[in-house]
């Protein structure tokens, strides 16, 4: 072993919170996080001593602040309000950028700082109260979480595209909606039928709900069947062609996930046992185009890339690794990471540590902060192999994926982020006309009735294309061939 690395990062705490354990009737997302850090400082067997330490803390965006809003209101200043209400006084406040991927973007980015001396600990802690919000618009509650703050924060909303405004004006509005163009184009190349990949799906996710059982904030923990995640059974209802209600992120949560980050240094110093360290030994990030303008449709080649980078700056392959938490917004998502490093030994249900989105819950952007939670729990419980966390933003559009270990890495991590994706494109005709090949299609499920089809399209001329069919008939649409006429705003097809 090398000499102890004095400024390695590396995660000493963590902590969660959800309105069942709080036991409040009308819990904040304030509430929540703060008692998430409370929790997370308790972890660390050095509360006092982290506390005084404690130099910045990083909030992730809530939905509240991402566009999303239930009318509560948020803080002016979130990582202020969070801070406050925890009892920790940092002088540096940043509120993440909107995205899945941000836990562990931010953890990537403090654990380089800390390394560079920038802070001494940080805390990167959020949390959501959604499932509080729809409860109080439902009974006609008005709630308001507000709060005034005079205090400068590093505000880092950026405006990068989710979804393209050709997207939107074909009416890719939602989630679920864009996750079923990935999803049909991954069953398409598979060459599978909808019941074939409705099967497969429904093993991933039944595999991943019996994982919830074992987490104590999970929201909505239930051991699927897979026949039971095809049915109607339990609210289950048809949102698109592809997708059922439990088949994607549950955004209805009461709960809340901190970390705190440090150097081994300072975690010494402060009296921190080493058996609690968990270092980060590997990082990297990519971000791709929107979706329609992607060569490849069926997966993702950011994903691929990060997480090829982060094991290589970790040094370790992907049939190394122990402890794995695949972000499982969506089948796809998970599909995507496993074809990219899945070994085939590993059972499905391996590829979480808490159930995912769906079953353990989708608290906005935060996710991953679970997530994490959880893979330092796992790693100081067995700590022989090192452990994956992907997190993903968009419509797989923005990756960042953490290696960790629970002894000193042999290579020391650089403090460096690995980068440097570049996209494969193809081109969009924006006036599209003549015969098209349907590659994709979308189309939502409103009380069982369907609705007009969206259809990513390869034309003639090998441009792609994006069009709308008002009544498509039942059954696959994949592969059919259209004819296309262009309109100002919204592009329409029609069977050949």
């Amino acid at each position: 072993m090398a000499d102890f690395d004095e400024r390695a990062p590396v995660l000493v705490a963590v902590g969660e919170a959800s309105g069942r354990s709080l036991g409040l009737e009308w819990p904040s997302p304030t509430d929540l996080t703060s008692a998430a850090i409370k929790t997370a400082l308790d972890d660390s067997g050095q509360g006092a001593a982290l506390t005084a330490a404690i130099d910045c803390i990083a909030a992730i965006r809530s939905f509240e602040d991402s566009g999303v809003s239930m009318g509560t209101g948020s803080p002016e200043n979130v990582p202020q309000a969070y801070a406050h209400a925890a009892g920790i006084a940092p002088q540096h406040f940043i509120y993440a950028d909107i995205g899945g991927q941000s836990p562990q973007a931010i953890v990537s980015e403090m654990a380089g700082a800390v390394r560079r001396g920038e802070y001494r600990a940080v805390v990167i802690a959020g949390g959501e109260a959604n499932g509080t919000a729809k409860r109080a618009r439902k009974q006609g509650k008005q709630l308001d979480w507000r709060q005034p703050s005079d205090i400068a924060f590093d505000n880092r909303l950026s405006s990068y595209p989710i979804l393209s405004r050709a997207e939107i004006r074909h009416a890719v509005i939602s989630m679920p909606l864009a996750y079923s163009l990935i999803e049909t184009a991954r069953r398409v190349r598979l060459g599978l039928s909808p019941a074939e990949y409705d099967g497969e799906m429904a093993q991933l996710w039944a595999a991943f709900s019996a994982r919830s059982l074992g987490r104590d904030h999970a929201q909505f923990a239930k051991d699927w069947t897979a026949e039971a995640l095809q049915s109607d059974a339990d609210g289950n209802y048809q949102l698109t062609q592809i997708y059922r209600r439990w088949m994607v992120a549950q955004d209805a949560v009461d709960v809340a996930g901190a970390l705190i980050l440090t150097t081994a240094g300072m975690a010494r110093q402060l009296g921190i046992a080493e058996d609690k360290m968990i270092w980060l030994t590997g990082a990297a990030e990519a971000a791709d185009v929107p979706l329609s303008e992607r060569a490849n449709i069926a997966g993702s080649d950011a994903l691929s890339f990060a997480a090829q980078a982060a094991l290589d700056q970790a040094g370790v392959t992907a049939a190394q690794l122990g402890p794995v938490d695949i972000y499982s917004c969506f089948p796809c998502a998970v599909f995507a990471a496993i074809d990219a490093v899945g070994a085939p030994e590993r059972p499905l249900g391996d590829y979480t540590l808490t159930g995912g989105l769906s079953f353990f819950g989708g608290p906005g952007n935060g996710y991953a902060l679970h997530s994490l939670t959880a893979m330092v729990q796992a790693l100081r419980q067995n700590g022989e192999k090192p452990a994956m966390v992907t997190a993903n933003g968009g419509v797989m559009s923005k990756q960042a994926i953490g290696i960790y270990s629970a002894v000193q890495p042999a290579r020391p991590w650089t403090g460096e982020v690995a980068g440097g994706y570049q996209p494969a494109t193809a081109a969009l005709d924006h006036m599209p006309s003549g015969k098209g090949r349907v590659l994709s299609y979308c189309q939502p499920v409103v009380k069982d009735v369907p609705g007009a089809a969206t259809l990513l399209l390869e034309m003639e001329h090998g441009a792609r294309a994006l069009a709308m069919m008002a009544e498509p008939p039942p059954g696959d649409l994949a592969g059919a061939i259209v004819r296309v006429t262009a309109g100002e705003k919204r592009h329409q097809a029609a069977l050949e």
